[in-house]
């Protein structure tokens, strides 16, 4: 026959240490109810905890896509608006020009005109300096540098000031705005490529007849890094050049055997030499000592090239000048390529919209299908909650109640 030794302490113990286990079920289920989660700590439920971590660092990337998206669109959109106030102020000023280059119109008819061409193109300054969230939309990489600088002085034929001179102190640079997972777009577009008009052309006086590198070099067009070896002559040279991903066209002069470089889309060409080289410098194409800067190219080359601005400034003069040869035919050739030029920036500005439109509704699609299953992992189903902390609550009264009855027995009880 066994004997068991009963305490007086033991049932006490033993209802407290239960009671308080339901209190702590109890608390975690409130606690689920008053947060709507189901786990509190990651000891909990180490898996569904992980996995809703990883959900959570998806819809938060998500959002920030969404953000970028929504903060490039709205920059394009304002970038579509300046280019289209200004196509509408060079058909203003092409309108002028046919007029102009009329026969039926008088010196003083063409005086007036000059001077309203001179407030459209100040017109069209204003909308190429134009700012967003305090960055310069055209200025490239330079976003604190505002990207067109007027100069004004006399013009011959009116005693006004007016101006003489623009120039692009921008670079070539795009802003790059991260989009999807590794996937970036560049949401600006460079002054340097947009108000421009004409295709940058420049002519090298050096001849390349017994030219050859002594050394490896690297050059920098456009921001594409282009290298040359030891021993490359100037047709390697063009044939390097050619081949790069720049928008330019290099060839030789067949008269100096001078080197050529010509845009394939209207653009101010940005020249460098790097990496302590002199390709360019030696070819007669940038100024010696002057190896990297926006306007170093050497003073020995030809260089022709027409921003929107210098078509404006150019018509105006020959309305002043009342030559009828170069409004008709040299400046009204230039307002229509400016303005094809922009209807492609237009275009291409469009079509980037369309493609950032269709990655925010996908990405918006993902955001909504990765917060249900977090909500199937993360939050507690209320109904079952409030039903658990019923029954928990039943059993815990009863616990208490049964403590209590049996608490006012004793020793004796048993002896009886």
């Amino acid at each position: 026959m066994s004997v068991y030794r009963i305490s007086s302490m033991t049932i006490p113990d033993s209802g407290i240490f239960h009671v308080k286990n339901k209190e702590y079920s109890m608390d975690k289920v409130n606690t689920q109810i008053n947060t709507g989660k189901k786990h509190r700590l990651p000891r909990e439920n180490v898996v569904d905890v992980t996995q809703a971590m990883t959900y959570h660092s998806k819809i938060h990337k998500l959002n920030q896509f969404i953000r970028n998206i929504n903060d490039a669109q709205s920059e394009r959109r304002l970038t579509e608006t300046k280019i289209q106030d200004t196509i509408e102020i060079l058909q203003r000023a092409r309108e002028l020009a046919v007029q102009g280059a009329n026969g039926i119109y008088s010196q003083v008819d063409r005086k007036n005109m000059a001077i309203e061409i001179d407030q459209l193109l100040r017109n069209a300054i204003l909308n190429a300096n134009a700012q967003y969230k305090g960055n310069f939309l055209f200025s490239g990489y330079k976003s604190y540098t505002k990207p067109f600088e007027d100069l004004e002085g006399n013009v011959r034929g009116i005693n006004d000031a007016m101006i003489t001179e623009v120039k692009y102190l921008g670079d070539n640079g795009k802003h790059l705005r991260e989009i999807d997972v590794d996937e970036n777009m560049a949401v600006s577009k460079a002054g340097s490529e947009v108000f421009w008009a004409e295709q940058f052309q420049i002519y090298s006086t050096v001849n390349t007849a017994d030219f050859r590198l002594t050394e490896d070099q690297t050059i920098l067009i456009d921001g594409h890094e282009i290298k040359f070896d030891a021993g490359d002559n100037a047709y390697a040279i063009v044939e390097k050049i050619n081949q790069s991903p720049a928008a330019v066209q290099a060839s030789l002069d067949v008269f100096n055997g001078g080197l050529i470089l010509k845009t394939t889309v209207p653009h101010k060409l940005e020249l460098a030499d790097i990496e302590g080289g002199n390709l360019l410098q030696n070819l007669g194409i940038i100024q010696e000592g002057n190896p990297i800067g926006p306007e170093n190219y050497a003073q020995t080359a030809t260089v022709f090239s027409g921003s929107v601005f210098d078509v404006f400034i150019g018509l105006r003069d020959s309305l002043l000048q009342n030559n009828q040869e170069d409004i008709g035919g040299r400046y009204l050739g230039a307002i229509d390529g400016a303005i094809d030029n922009l209807l492609y920036h237009i275009t291409d500005s469009g079509a980037m919209d369309n493609r950032l439109t269709y990655l925010e509704n996908r990405h918006e699609q993902d955001k909504m299908n990765f917060t249900e299953s977090l909500g199937k992992i993360e939050d507690v189903d209320m109904a079952e909650a409030i039903m658990n902390l019923k029954n928990l609550e039943f059993a815990h009264k009863a616990s208490l109640s049964s403590i209590a009855r049996l608490s006012r027995t004793s020793l004796m009880d048993f002896l009886r």
